[in-house]
Parts: C-alpha cells; structure tokens; sequence
C-alpha cells in the first residue's frame, strides 16, 4: 500500500523525527474516491513514553478534489495537526478506546505504516461541501445546472400538487 513507515522501536524519549512526501503515488493505494490529487508534506515526531509512544503529526499542503458544484478541479489548503498515542496490548482487538488518536497494536509490534492514518486525517480536514468561491464556477456547468432545477421545477405535478393550490387559495381568501 504505502511506504510510509514508523519504526517503534528504538525510539527515545528526546524523539525522533520523520519527514514524508505525500504526492500522487502516495494516493494510487488508495483510489481516487474524495482525493484526485495530492501535495504535501507530512511531518512526525515520535516519542517513546515508556509503555507507549506519543506521535505529532502534521500535514500541510494542497489537495486536488471535485467541486461538489460544477465537478471541475478544485484545489483546497490541506492543514492537519494532531497527537497520536500508540499503545500496546496482547489483544488489540479487544481494546475500545473512546478516543480517535488512540491506537491499540499488538504487543511486539516493530513498526506502523501510517499511510492509511494519513489519507484518513487528510481527507477528515476537508469541508463537506468541496465548492468554489463564488464566481469561480464553470459558467457552462452552472448554466446547465440552473437549466435542470428549472425543468425539475416545472415537472413537481404530483397527486398532492392540488392539494397544494387548494391551500394556497384558502390561505388568499382569509388575507
């Protein structure tokens, strides 16, 4: 999948640090679902804390995604930082953490591929609606768009349309 590797052991308590480029080849195990291009630099300090290691990551650069509105290229500022906590346990799988940043390996375990965890962050950083500023639209794609509300507008002639111009009318003649 990716190459984006974390050694966990021999890590001190003074840290240690990672630096990653995360570009498209980065995003060709994962698909082209929400992220069509990526540009970025990732960067980890890694702590070992005893019985667990403590991970700050941080991203920045810029994503290529579709606009939600006329689904030409959009390129949104990507800005991530967050902590990381890595503990250890015979059963990993049985550890319920209420906390997203808590992750829970197995004991023994050499190092992490965070790879996944970074596509994760980085897509959970972009807005829901992936849109252009105003005015920053495709004019053609907007004109079509605008042509097809109009037409689905003129169609709403459902069994209750009657009902409701006969409300409509009750409500005039009250006024």
């Amino acid at each position: 999948m990716s190459e984006i590797i974390i050694p966990l052991h021999g890590l001190t308590r003074e840290g240690q640090e990672f630096d990653f480029a995360l570009d498209d080849s980065f995003l060709s195990g994962f698909g082209r679902d929400v992220l069509e291009g990526l540009d970025c630099k990732a960067h980890f300090r890694a702590v070992s804390k005893g019985g667990w290691i403590e991970i700050a990551c941080s991203v920045t650069g810029n994503a290529k995604v579709q606009c939600d509105r006329c689904l030409e290229d959009l390129f949104l500022p990507v800005e991530v930082n967050e902590l990381l906590t890595i503990r250890f346990d015979a059963e990993p799988d049985e550890v319920v953490s209420e906390d997203d940043n808590d992750i829970t390996l197995r004991e023994g375990t050499a190092e992490m591929d965070m790879g996944q965890t970074l596509y994760d962050l980085v897509c959970v950083s972009l807005p829901m609606c992936k849109v252009h500023p105003e005015g920053e639209c495709n004019p053609e794609a907007l004109a079509r768009l605008s042509k097809e509300e109009d037409m689905a507008a003129e169609i709403v002639n459902t069994p209750f349309s009657g009902l409701k111009d006969l409300i409509d009318s009750k409500k005039n003649n009250k006024e």
